[in-house]
């Protein structure tokens, strides 16, 4: 049974915020409210950052209030990091 991006977006929000609780250490500060995420996470998240519509909104702005900021400017592919290793995803959150 497929999901609608709407379902999705309700699903992958609260395993958002766990995950980002739950991994903190794997989180890079690049400004004060620039975040940096491993494209490799293993709970989904990075998918949605990577469609970039209503399921990436959902998980950036859940993402900003777990880290107590304002909803999400911009999120998606960093252009930085290794060639060899997958790109990591950003998320730019508003104060």
């Amino acid at each position: 049974m497929a999901f609608s991006t709407l379902n999705r977006g309700a699903l992958v929000a609260p395993l958002a915020v766990a995950y980002v609780i739950a991994s903190a250490g794997g989180l890079s500060a690049q400004a004060p409210s620039t975040f940096e995420i491993a494209a490799a996470s293993g709970y989904g998240v990075e998918d949605c950052l990577a469609e970039g519509g209503e399921c990436g909104r959902v998980v950036a702005d859940a993402f900003c209030e777990a880290h107590g900021r304002g909803e999400a400017l911009k999120f998606g592919l960093s252009a930085s990091g290794e060639a060899a290793q997958p790109q990591p995803y950003y998320i730019t959150c508003g104060d």
